[in-house]
């Protein structure tokens, strides 16, 4: 909260990523113009695709700008809510077209996403010239929280395989699971946010604000563009979730491929961006907890959320999993869970992750969902 004048030259130093990084979005009308000119579906996808990535961190950065104006738990909640805003929108958008088998596909890529490709990626960048780096006991207690809802996550899969279990009653199991999930991620919020918020509160806290030119916005300039960029991101996650079909099938990449690996790194670009950005100044503990925590708010608020759309929608988002994606999710929260367990992680943890977020990448690579 206090930034100081400290902070203003890093913040002016760093503000250039980002501003190129908005670039993309002219690819929103660019995208749209394809489109009504009859455009195919790959240019219509990659157009959309590129234009979610800006529309996301306008709307991390607005979001930070109101956090801070409210401030404490209830500007951590906001945060914490709008932080997953292009996932849940690109989402409500797949589960209205009816396309349940890529949702549960981008669900798994976004997990296994989050936690290795981006934190093995950020441990990689942070430790590749030192013996190991720091990690907050609040990445660990949340990684720990991460793998008891990944566990709960998986019981409709495990149900299904049971004699007295039929479609009607997988959705039924589904439901309740997905309101446990609520319940509990509403109790972690009340730990996280005010009985235990000592836990997960980083050193050194205003060097995260580094490099976000959003800090110079004021509030109704912030509550512009946070609505400007939510309507932007649901046009361009309509015409994403159109074409993602159409698209795979024309350059020949499976359905899974583009749910488990192309989806989740549209919708989580602006996160992973300042994750690594944290982790190239040295701060693990920041890029660990933003990977940590965009998991957690993925399995225990966005899946729930879906599960809420499928019912409005007339397509029932049922809980249950490949194996290829039950052996992701599970060994993603467990190895993630150990790798930050000694509160301290090096360029060769980092390694593993990557190394299995790599091998599930070729896995799916032909795979049709």
């Amino acid at each position: 909260m206090a930034t100081g004048t400290k902070a203003k030259p890093d913040e002016k130093q760093s503000a250039s990523p980002w501003r190129r990084l908005d670039l993309l979005v002219v690819a929103l009308p660019v995208a749209v113009a394809a489109r009504l000119l009859g455009a195919g579906p790959v240019a219509v996808f990659l157009l959309s695709s590129l234009a979610v990535v800006p529309l996301a961190g306008l709307i991390g950065r607005a979001t930070e700008v109101l956090a801070e104006v409210v401030g404490g738990s209830v500007g951590a909640l906001l945060n914490a809510t709008f932080g997953t805003a292009a996932e849940i929108i690109l989402g409500a958008f797949l589960v209205i077209d009816g396309q349940i088998a890529v949702l549960k596909a981008s669900l798994t890529g976004s997990l296994i996403g989050n936690l290795l490709l981006l934190l093995g990626v950020s441990m990689i960048v942070s430790g590749h010239d030192r013996q190991d780096v720091p990690v907050t006991s609040g990445a660990r207690g949340q990684a720990t929280m991460l793998f008891l809802a990944v566990s709960i996550f998986v019981l409709p899969t495990i149900f299904s395989f049971r004699a007295e279990s039929s479609s009607t009653r997988v959705d039924e199991v589904s439901d309740g699971i997905a309101i446990v999930l609520v319940a509990v991620y509403a109790l972690a919020l009340l730990f996280m946010l005010r009985t235990h918020k000592s836990l997960f509160r980083t050193e050194s806290q205003p060097q995260e604000k580094d490099g976000e030119e959003g800090g110079s916005w004021s509030t109704k300039g912030a509550l512009v563009v946070l609505g400007v960029a939510t309507a932007l991101i649901a046009v361009a996650a309509e015409m994403v979730a159109g074409s993602v079909e159409e698209a795979g099938a024309s350059l020949g990449l499976g359905t899974g491929f583009l749910g488990f690996i192309i989806l989740p790194l549209v919708g989580n670009a602006a996160e992973q961006f300042s994750a690594l950005s944290m982790a190239a100044k040295d701060r693990l503990d920041v890029a660990a907890d933003i990977a940590i925590s965009a998991s957690l708010q993925l399995v225990m608020l966005v899946v729930p959320l879906m599960v809420l759309v499928g019912i409005f929608a007339g397509h029932h988002v049922s809980l249950t999993f490949s194996v290829l994606e039950l052996a992701a999710l599970v060994s993603s929260a467990l190895l993630t869970r150990q790798v930050v367990d000694d509160r301290q992680g090096n360029w060769f943890e980092g390694t593993m992750l990557l190394g299995l977020y790599l091998a599930f990448a070729v896995a799916v690579f032909f795979v049709e969902v």
